[in-house]
């Protein structure tokens, strides 16, 4: 602790606003990510979750879907992007999806198949329409495990933003504004206080990001979610 102090001490205060700023434009796109990459998971984990027969079917298929590492489509992805003049600052965001879906598919279905029969029974006896059974019995009880799933999404986004905001193509290096592209650039140039400074500040924002909004998440969901409540 002691040498990262000294360390930082080389660190200029333009520096720092420059780590902080690009820490913001991460945050950014971690949140982005997880929300979009949210818009489709959602509906789909409930869907297969829900049906015993299409989760026997399905879930061994996506588990060997999301075994497949994401960063190899990653060139393939980048060559899109130049090809149709998207800016890696959105495509970035893209390619994070592509890396923390998973996360939270896998929970949503967990949380659907713990829905008891009766109360779904229950909501299908009032002739209840879907969205009404999403907003009343579906969402409430998957939103523990979708919490978990954003959680470890988020992190997950966290770290392919160092291999998502900096990528080379064709030989031509492509960067974006973000802690993940200062941090691999600092690496890259044996640039060690500021990659000291960098792994800092996403340190204290993860962190701070985890005891203030995730934690009052799962007071949420412990506090209106909970089925044994």
């Amino acid at each position: 602790a002691w040498q990262l102090i000294t360390m930082l001490r080389h660190v200029s205060l333009a520096a720092w606003l420059q780590v902080i700023t690009a820490t913001v434009f991460t945050l950014v796109r971690v949140l982005l990510a997880t929300a979009l990459a949210t818009l489709w998971v959602l509906p789909a984990g409930l869907i297969v979750g829900l049906n015993p027969r299409l989760s026997r079917v399905l879930q061994p298929i996506v588990q060997i879907v999301a075994s497949f590492p994401a960063p190899m489509l990653f060139p393939l992805m980048v060559s899109l992007f130049v090809s149709a003049h998207i800016v890696l600052g959105w495509g970035s965001i893209l390619l994070m999806m592509m890396s923390v879906q998973w996360y939270i598919l896998f929970n949503v279905i967990a949380g659907a198949m713990t829905i008891p029969t009766d109360l779904r029974e229950v909501a299908r006896s009032y002739g209840a329409s879907w969205f009404q059974k999403f907003r009343s019995v579906y969402f409430p009880a998957v939103f523990p495990f979708l919490l978990t799933g954003w959680v470890t999404a988020a992190g997950g986004a966290w770290n392919a933003s160092i291999v998502t905001e900096l990528v080379s193509f064709n030989g031509v290096e492509l960067r974006t504004m973000g802690v993940g592209s200062l941090i691999s650039q600092a690496a890259a140039q044996k640039q060690f206080p500021l990659l000291g400074a960098s792994v800092l500040v996403m340190a204290v924002v993860v962190v701070g990001f985890n005891r203030t909004v995730w934690q009052r998440g799962y007071e949420l969901a412990s506090e209106r979610f909970s089925l044994d409540k």
